[in-house]
Protein backbone atom coordinates (compact mmCIF):
# COMPACT_ATOMS: atom_id res chain seq x y z
CA UNK A 1 0.00 0.00 0.00
CA UNK A 2 1.38 3.39 -1.00
CA UNK A 3 -1.33 5.77 0.19
CA UNK A 4 -4.25 5.45 2.58
CA UNK A 5 -7.03 7.83 3.59
CA UNK A 6 -9.06 7.23 6.75
CA UNK A 7 -12.29 9.13 7.47
CA UNK A 8 -11.01 12.05 5.41
CA UNK A 9 -13.24 15.14 5.46
CA UNK A 10 -13.23 18.71 4.24
CA UNK A 11 -15.98 21.08 5.40
CA UNK A 12 -16.09 24.73 4.39
CA UNK A 13 -17.90 27.18 6.70
CA UNK A 14 -20.79 29.25 5.35
CA UNK A 15 -20.63 32.68 6.92
CA UNK A 16 -23.80 34.59 7.81
CA UNK A 17 -25.12 37.14 10.24
CA UNK A 18 -25.46 40.88 9.80
CA UNK A 19 -21.69 41.39 9.54
CA UNK A 20 -20.96 38.04 7.90
CA UNK A 21 -18.93 36.96 10.91
CA UNK A 22 -21.03 34.02 12.12
CA UNK A 23 -20.92 30.46 10.85
CA UNK A 24 -24.39 29.79 9.46
CA UNK A 25 -23.68 26.33 8.09
CA UNK A 26 -21.09 24.32 6.24
CA UNK A 27 -20.37 22.83 2.83
CA UNK A 28 -19.51 19.17 3.33
CA UNK A 29 -17.35 18.81 0.21
CA UNK A 30 -15.75 15.56 1.41
CA UNK A 31 -17.47 13.87 4.31
CA UNK A 32 -15.60 10.87 5.67
CA UNK A 33 -13.96 8.84 2.91
CA UNK A 34 -11.62 5.90 3.46
CA UNK A 35 -9.67 3.96 0.86
CA UNK A 36 -6.17 2.73 0.05
CA UNK A 37 -4.17 2.62 -3.17
CA UNK A 38 -1.61 -0.09 -3.70
CA UNK A 39 1.78 0.73 -5.14
CA UNK A 40 1.69 0.61 -8.95
CA UNK A 41 -2.11 0.51 -9.32
CA UNK A 42 -4.66 2.98 -10.67
CA UNK A 43 -7.68 3.78 -8.53
CA UNK A 44 -10.32 5.69 -10.47
CA UNK A 45 -12.51 8.08 -8.50
CA UNK A 46 -15.73 8.75 -10.43
CA UNK A 47 -18.93 10.72 -9.94
CA UNK A 48 -20.82 13.79 -11.07
CA UNK A 49 -19.34 17.28 -10.93
CA UNK A 50 -19.35 18.69 -7.42
CA UNK A 51 -19.30 15.34 -5.62
CA UNK A 52 -15.90 16.00 -4.00
CA UNK A 53 -13.51 14.13 -6.32
CA UNK A 54 -11.04 16.96 -6.92
CA UNK A 55 -11.15 18.00 -3.27
CA UNK A 56 -10.23 14.44 -2.31
CA UNK A 57 -7.21 14.54 -4.64
CA UNK A 58 -6.02 17.79 -3.09
CA UNK A 59 -6.50 16.41 0.41
CA UNK A 60 -4.33 13.39 -0.41
CA UNK A 61 -1.49 15.67 -1.51
CA UNK A 62 -2.25 18.13 1.31
CA UNK A 63 -2.67 21.04 -1.03
CA UNK A 64 -5.62 21.79 1.22
CA UNK A 65 -5.87 20.97 4.90
CA UNK A 66 -8.40 18.35 6.04
CA UNK A 67 -11.15 19.15 8.51
CA UNK A 68 -10.85 15.61 9.87
CA UNK A 69 -9.23 12.30 9.07
CA UNK A 70 -5.73 11.18 8.20
CA UNK A 71 -3.58 10.43 5.16
CA UNK A 72 -0.68 8.00 5.24
CA UNK A 73 1.85 8.03 2.40
CA UNK A 74 4.41 5.23 2.28
CA UNK A 75 3.81 4.56 6.00
CA UNK A 76 4.22 8.23 6.94
CA UNK A 77 1.32 10.16 8.45
CA UNK A 78 1.40 13.40 6.43
CA UNK A 79 -1.54 15.21 8.01
CA UNK A 80 0.62 16.65 10.78
CA UNK A 81 3.95 17.09 8.99
CA UNK A 82 5.77 20.40 9.28
CA UNK A 83 6.57 22.53 6.24
CA UNK A 84 10.05 21.12 5.57
CA UNK A 85 9.02 17.48 6.02
CA UNK A 86 5.95 18.03 3.85
CA UNK A 87 8.08 19.59 1.11
CA UNK A 88 10.18 16.42 0.99
CA UNK A 89 7.11 14.17 0.74
CA UNK A 90 5.46 16.37 -1.88
CA UNK A 91 8.32 15.75 -4.30
CA UNK A 92 6.96 12.23 -4.52
CA UNK A 93 3.34 13.37 -5.07
CA UNK A 94 2.30 15.37 -8.13
CA UNK A 95 -0.85 16.47 -9.96
CA UNK A 96 -1.94 16.57 -13.60
CA UNK A 97 -4.80 19.03 -14.03
CA UNK A 98 -7.80 19.03 -16.36
CA UNK A 99 -6.59 22.12 -18.24
CA UNK A 100 -2.82 22.09 -18.02
CA UNK A 101 -2.59 25.39 -19.89
CA UNK A 102 -4.42 27.28 -17.16
CA UNK A 103 -1.70 26.32 -14.68
CA UNK A 104 1.12 27.57 -16.93
CA UNK A 105 2.78 30.95 -16.82
CA UNK A 106 2.33 32.09 -20.46
CA UNK A 107 5.63 33.98 -20.30
CA UNK A 108 7.65 30.85 -19.57
CA UNK A 109 8.98 28.50 -22.20
CA UNK A 110 8.16 24.81 -22.16
CA UNK A 111 11.64 24.05 -20.82
CA UNK A 112 11.20 26.53 -17.96
CA UNK A 113 7.73 25.19 -17.13
CA UNK A 114 8.90 21.59 -16.93
CA UNK A 115 12.02 22.52 -14.96
CA UNK A 116 10.26 24.82 -12.47
CA UNK A 117 9.55 22.08 -9.87
CA UNK A 118 13.20 21.07 -10.03
CA UNK A 119 14.38 24.67 -9.56
CA UNK A 120 12.13 24.98 -6.51
CA UNK A 121 13.61 21.75 -5.16
CA UNK A 122 17.14 23.15 -5.50
CA UNK A 123 18.34 21.31 -8.62
CA UNK A 124 21.15 22.81 -10.67
CA UNK A 125 20.55 24.44 -14.07
CA UNK A 126 22.49 21.62 -15.74
CA UNK A 127 20.38 18.93 -14.07
CA UNK A 128 17.18 20.76 -15.02
CA UNK A 129 18.23 21.03 -18.65
CA UNK A 130 19.16 17.35 -18.81
CA UNK A 131 15.88 16.30 -17.23
CA UNK A 132 13.84 18.41 -19.67
CA UNK A 133 15.69 16.86 -22.62
CA UNK A 134 14.95 13.42 -21.16
CA UNK A 135 11.25 14.09 -20.55
CA UNK A 136 10.23 15.69 -23.86
CA UNK A 137 10.53 12.54 -25.99
CA UNK A 138 9.01 10.43 -23.20
CA UNK A 139 5.76 12.42 -23.46
CA UNK A 140 5.79 12.55 -27.26
CA UNK A 141 7.25 16.04 -27.80
CA UNK A 142 10.28 17.06 -29.84
CA UNK A 143 13.46 18.65 -28.52
CA UNK A 144 12.75 21.89 -30.43
CA UNK A 145 9.54 22.34 -28.46
CA UNK A 146 11.58 23.26 -25.39
CA UNK A 147 11.96 26.92 -26.34
CA UNK A 148 8.38 27.50 -27.46
CA UNK A 149 5.54 28.95 -25.38
CA UNK A 150 2.32 27.26 -24.21
CA UNK A 151 0.01 29.19 -26.57
CA UNK A 152 1.82 27.63 -29.54
CA UNK A 153 0.53 24.15 -28.71
CA UNK A 154 -2.75 22.27 -29.04
CA UNK A 155 -4.72 21.13 -26.01
CA UNK A 156 -3.33 17.62 -26.25
CA UNK A 157 0.23 18.89 -26.48
CA UNK A 158 -0.27 21.18 -23.49
CA UNK A 159 -1.50 18.18 -21.53
CA UNK A 160 1.71 16.35 -22.48
CA UNK A 161 3.69 19.32 -21.17
CA UNK A 162 1.71 19.14 -17.93
CA UNK A 163 2.49 15.43 -17.62
CA UNK A 164 6.19 16.07 -18.20
CA UNK A 165 6.13 18.78 -15.54
CA UNK A 166 4.46 16.37 -13.08
CA UNK A 167 7.18 13.78 -13.74
CA UNK A 168 10.11 16.19 -13.39
CA UNK A 169 10.82 15.21 -9.76
CA UNK A 170 10.37 11.49 -10.41
CA UNK A 171 7.26 11.06 -8.24
CA UNK A 172 5.77 7.81 -7.01
CA UNK A 173 2.15 9.02 -6.85
CA UNK A 174 0.27 11.16 -9.39
CA UNK A 175 -3.24 12.56 -9.04
CA UNK A 176 -4.71 12.83 -12.54
CA UNK A 177 -7.62 15.25 -12.16
CA UNK A 178 -9.89 14.89 -15.21
CA UNK A 179 -6.77 14.84 -17.44
CA UNK A 180 -8.59 14.07 -20.70
CA UNK A 181 -12.09 15.49 -20.23
CA UNK A 182 -11.32 18.68 -22.18
CA UNK A 183 -9.80 16.81 -25.15
CA UNK A 184 -11.26 15.36 -28.34
CA UNK A 185 -11.94 11.63 -28.25
CA UNK A 186 -9.02 10.74 -30.53
CA UNK A 187 -6.64 12.85 -28.43
CA UNK A 188 -8.05 11.34 -25.23
CA UNK A 189 -6.95 7.90 -26.40
CA UNK A 190 -3.42 9.16 -27.09
CA UNK A 191 -3.07 10.75 -23.65
CA UNK A 192 -4.53 7.69 -21.91
CA UNK A 193 -2.06 5.45 -23.73
CA UNK A 194 0.73 7.82 -22.71
CA UNK A 195 -0.27 7.72 -19.03
CA UNK A 196 -0.56 3.92 -19.14
CA UNK A 197 2.87 3.57 -20.73
CA UNK A 198 4.51 5.93 -18.26
CA UNK A 199 2.95 4.05 -15.36
CA UNK A 200 4.37 0.80 -16.65
CA UNK A 201 7.83 2.24 -17.35
CA UNK A 202 8.25 4.19 -14.10
CA UNK A 203 6.11 2.15 -11.68
CA UNK A 204 3.78 5.07 -11.01
CA UNK A 205 0.68 4.95 -8.82
CA UNK A 206 -2.36 6.92 -10.00
CA UNK A 207 -5.51 8.37 -8.56
CA UNK A 208 -7.46 8.94 -11.78
CA UNK A 209 -10.35 11.37 -11.25
CA UNK A 210 -13.08 11.34 -13.88
CA UNK A 211 -16.82 11.63 -14.46
CA UNK A 212 -16.58 9.40 -17.55
CA UNK A 213 -16.84 5.66 -16.93
CA UNK A 214 -16.11 5.05 -20.60
CA UNK A 215 -12.64 6.50 -20.09
CA UNK A 216 -12.16 4.81 -16.71
CA UNK A 217 -12.67 1.38 -18.29
CA UNK A 218 -9.33 1.80 -20.11
CA UNK A 219 -7.16 2.99 -17.23
CA UNK A 220 -8.38 1.72 -13.86
CA UNK A 221 -7.50 -1.33 -11.80
CA UNK A 222 -10.16 -0.46 -9.22
CA UNK A 223 -13.02 2.05 -9.23
CA UNK A 224 -14.46 4.09 -6.36
CA UNK A 225 -17.82 5.77 -6.99
CA UNK A 226 -18.40 9.02 -5.11
CA UNK A 227 -21.68 10.80 -4.42
CA UNK A 228 -22.09 14.01 -2.43
CA UNK A 229 -18.85 13.70 -0.48
CA UNK A 230 -19.02 9.95 0.23
CA UNK A 231 -17.79 6.81 -1.50
CA UNK A 232 -20.88 4.69 -2.19
CA UNK A 233 -19.22 1.75 -3.95
CA UNK A 234 -15.70 0.47 -4.54
CA UNK A 235 -14.53 -2.64 -6.38
CA UNK A 236 -12.07 -3.90 -8.92
CA UNK A 237 -12.90 -2.73 -12.42
CA UNK A 238 -14.17 -6.04 -13.78
CA UNK A 239 -16.49 -6.60 -10.82
CA UNK A 240 -17.89 -3.10 -10.83
CA UNK A 241 -18.69 -3.09 -14.55
CA UNK A 242 -20.10 -6.61 -14.45
CA UNK A 243 -22.08 -6.44 -11.21
CA UNK A 244 -22.68 -2.91 -9.85
CA UNK A 245 -24.60 -2.99 -6.58
CA UNK A 246 -25.37 0.62 -5.75
CA UNK A 247 -28.25 2.26 -7.70
CA UNK A 248 -26.08 5.30 -8.41
CA UNK A 249 -23.32 3.14 -9.90
CA UNK A 250 -25.93 1.39 -12.08
CA UNK A 251 -27.23 4.75 -13.27
CA UNK A 252 -23.74 5.94 -14.21
CA UNK A 253 -22.97 2.71 -16.04
CA UNK A 254 -26.28 2.62 -17.88
CA UNK A 255 -25.36 5.93 -19.51
CA UNK A 256 -22.13 4.47 -20.92
CA UNK A 257 -22.32 3.29 -24.57
CA UNK A 258 -22.35 -0.51 -24.86
CA UNK A 259 -18.86 -2.02 -24.90
CA UNK A 260 -20.02 -4.50 -27.56
CA UNK A 261 -22.92 -4.23 -30.01
CA UNK A 262 -26.00 -6.01 -28.73
CA UNK A 263 -24.81 -5.85 -25.12
CA UNK A 264 -26.55 -2.64 -24.04
CA UNK A 265 -27.06 -2.39 -20.29
CA UNK A 266 -30.56 -1.99 -18.88
CA UNK A 267 -31.32 1.66 -18.16
CA UNK A 268 -31.40 2.84 -14.57
CA UNK A 269 -32.91 6.30 -14.49
CA UNK A 270 -31.88 8.99 -12.04
CA UNK A 271 -34.62 11.43 -11.12
CA UNK A 272 -34.16 15.01 -9.93
CA UNK A 273 -31.00 17.01 -9.39
CA UNK A 274 -28.08 16.21 -7.13
CA UNK A 275 -28.60 17.60 -3.62
CA UNK A 276 -26.42 20.44 -2.37
CA UNK A 277 -23.39 19.82 -0.17
CA UNK A 278 -24.70 22.78 1.85
CA UNK A 279 -27.79 20.78 2.85
CA UNK A 280 -26.96 17.08 2.72
CA UNK A 281 -30.11 14.91 2.95
CA UNK A 282 -30.64 12.84 6.07
CA UNK A 283 -30.17 9.10 5.87
CA UNK A 284 -28.78 7.86 2.57
CA UNK A 285 -27.80 11.00 0.71
CA UNK A 286 -28.84 9.40 -2.59
CA UNK A 287 -32.41 8.64 -1.47
CA UNK A 288 -33.81 11.86 -3.01
CA UNK A 289 -33.01 10.48 -6.48
CA UNK A 290 -33.09 6.71 -6.01
CA UNK A 291 -35.82 4.69 -7.79
CA UNK A 292 -35.62 2.01 -5.06
CA UNK A 293 -35.96 4.29 -2.03
CA UNK A 294 -37.36 2.71 1.15
CA UNK A 295 -38.39 4.36 4.44
CA UNK A 296 -35.12 3.31 6.09
CA UNK A 297 -33.19 5.17 3.39
CA UNK A 298 -34.62 8.47 4.60
CA UNK A 299 -33.45 8.01 8.18
CA UNK A 300 -30.39 5.73 8.29
CA UNK A 301 -27.10 6.43 6.51
CA UNK A 302 -25.80 3.06 5.24
CA UNK A 303 -22.19 2.05 5.82
CA UNK A 304 -20.05 0.42 3.15
CA UNK A 305 -20.93 -3.29 3.28
CA UNK A 306 -18.23 -5.83 2.40
CA UNK A 307 -19.52 -8.07 -0.38
CA UNK A 308 -16.30 -10.07 -0.65
CA UNK A 309 -13.25 -9.75 -2.85
CA UNK A 310 -12.76 -6.10 -1.95
CA UNK A 311 -16.19 -5.13 -3.30
CA UNK A 312 -18.05 -2.77 -0.94
CA UNK A 313 -21.28 -0.88 -1.39
CA UNK A 314 -23.22 1.57 0.83
CA UNK A 315 -26.86 0.71 0.13
CA UNK A 316 -29.69 -0.62 2.32
CA UNK A 317 -30.76 -2.93 -0.51
CA UNK A 318 -27.35 -4.58 -0.42
CA UNK A 319 -27.38 -4.84 3.37
CA UNK A 320 -30.77 -6.58 3.42
CA UNK A 321 -29.74 -9.09 0.76
CA UNK A 322 -26.48 -10.13 2.42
Amino acid sequence: MLIRADNLAKHYPIMGGFFGNKVAGQVRAVDGVSFAIERGETLALVGESGCGKSTTGRLLTRLIEPTAGTVRFDNTEISELGAEELRTVRRRMQLVFQDAGSSFNPRMTVAALIAEPMHLAGASAADCKARVQELLPLVGLAAEHAERYPHEFSGGQRQRIGIARALALRPDFVVCDEPVSALDVSVQAQVINLLTGLQRDFELTYLFISHDLRVVRHVADRVAVMYLGRIVEIADKATLYRSPQHPYTRALLSAVPAHRPGKARARTEVVGEVASARAVPSGCRYHTRCPYVMPVCQTDDPELTDLGGGHRSACHLVRTSH
